[in-house]
């Protein structure tokens, strides 16, 4: 009877159905399921030594767990598969072409949006960092570093990059969609010559105890696209460094605007930006894009050096902002002040190819070691802009120059000086807004400021 039963409500139900739908019901919209990682079938995967010849590390085979520190060198080659996920115990990681340098190694870890790799710490331990040292490679996609930086990790940093320290730069690290997060310090350090391979890009750093990225000179001009915020200095941090026997910028570079300032070392009077080139070769160019803000420390200076003969390193920059997105030149100091930082020295001939417009250069005037030649009245030579040499023009425009202890313009030579009064707006300046060079006759008695 109850099987009768059955038979009867199926038939009814079957009958109520059909395959037609109701005019008043609204399609299902066909949605296309998200990939998925696989369930690990083999792992956990314990490594605890150097990796030998060509080496995957499988999505099946996670997490994959460091126990020592994993170096790919001597042309190794180290492959994380999409999904794979790797725990480092505590000041552990991974290091490509290290140590025993110069080597060879590389390390691939390119995982997808919907498969992505992930590195984390053993049981939350702070893992050491990623480490690649020039001629070593690295391409990493869709890859999360969270948690690193222990174990003296240059800059308490998760990834570091290290070049030769030569010219060429070396440019063999790529990123791309790669979040670093929680580092113990910086997300990302590049030192030596190094720099980020130029097709990165949405670099991520969060969390970081420190700032987010640190890089010497060579690798301004590789910072990618991507978020820079949440860290406990939203800075990118521009850490002098020598290349070659020689400091200083050495090769064409573009500071962009990436959403943070950035911030000229960590040794205030010690640590300058230097457009330097190198004796005798091409001419170097900084281009600044507009809405950028660089902050300098107590007593640095922004130093554009071009000189003659024997000591010529031609230098130029092009800071060329806009009404609505200045550049900005100002004090790294919490509670910025008039005299805080030297300002802008251009040392020897200017270029004629140096345009500066639209921008604020403001809260200098700090000691700048100056003895100079004018035909003021003038005990100290400190100012936002000092020229040594007799300027092509007046190739700054349409600026501000603010909240300064010394001059504004400093012409500090012999000859005529261009009319920088014309379009550029002076506030706050304690001394002159311009001085004037010394000439063949200069007046008497001496004024006190040229305009």
């Amino acid at each position: 009877m109850s099987l009768l039963r059955t038979s009867l409500v199926a038939l009814v139900l079957l009958a109520g159905c059909s395959s037609d739908p109701d005019p008043g019901d609204t399609p299902a919209k066909e949605t296309t399921p998200l990939e998925e990682c696989p369930t690990t079938t083999t792992g956990p995967t314990v490594h605890s030594s150097d990796v030998k010849g060509n080496e995957v590390w499988t999505a099946l085979g996670s997490p994959h767990i460091v126990e020592y520190d994993v170096n790919v060198r001597n042309g190794a080659t180290l492959t994380i598969e999409p999904c794979a996920v790797v725990q480092l115990k505590k000041d552990k990681g991974i290091r490509v072409a290290y140590p025993l340098t110069p080597n060879t190694g590389t390390l691939i870890a390119e995982g997808t949006e919907k498969k992505p790799i992930k590195f984390v710490g053993y049981e939350g331990a702070r893992w050491g960092h990623v480490f690649v040292h020039a001629p070593g490679r690295a391409r990493l996609k869709h890859l999360t570093l969270e948690g690193g930086g222990g174990y003296g990790a240059p800059g308490d940093a998760s990834l570091v990059v290290y070049g030769a320290g030569t010219t060429p730069y070396l440019r063999d690290v790529l990123v791309d969609h790669v979040t670093i997060k929680k580092s113990l310090g910086m997300g990302a350090k590049l030192d030596r010559g190094a720099g980020f391979d130029k097709a990165s890009t949405d670099l991520v750093i969060t969390e970081s105890g420190s700032f987010p990225l640190g890089t010497g000179e060579a690798g301004i001009d590789t910072i990618p696209s991507g978020k820079y915020t949440g860290n406990k200095t939203d800075e990118l941090l521009i850490e002098p460094e020598t290349v070659d026997a020689a400091g200083g910028l050495l090769d064409d570079a573009t500071m962009r605007e990436r959403g943070v300032p950035y911030r000229i070392g960590t040794a205030p009077g010690l640590d300058h930006l230097r457009i330097s080139g190198k004796k005798g070769e091409k001419t170097v160019t900084l281009t600044i894009e507009p809405g950028v803000t660089v902050k300098f420390l107590k007593g640095s200076a922004f130093k554009i050096e071009h000189f003659t003969g024997e000591f010529a390193a031609p230098a130029v920059l092009v800071a060329v902002g806009t009404k609505d997105k200045p550049i900005t030149f100002t004090s790294a100091a919490p509670a910025p002040a008039p005299g805080d930082w030297q300002g802008l020295k251009f040392g020897g001939i200017a270029r004629a190819e140096n345009r500066l417009e639209h921008v604020r250069i403001e809260y200098t005037g700090a000691d700048c070691g100056c003895v100079l030649l004018t035909c003021n009245s003038l005990v100290e030579f400190e100012g936002a802009v000092i020229f040594t040499q007799p300027p092509p023009s007046a190739f700054i425009k349409n600026s501000v120059i603010a909240h300064g202890s010394g001059h504004g313009i400093v012409n500090g030579y012999d000859g005529a000086a261009p009319d920088f009064g014309a379009t550029n707006t002076f506030e706050d300046i304690k001394g002159c807004q311009a001085t004037l060079p010394r000439m063949p006759t200069c007046p008497t008695p001496r004024p006190a400021c040229g305009i």
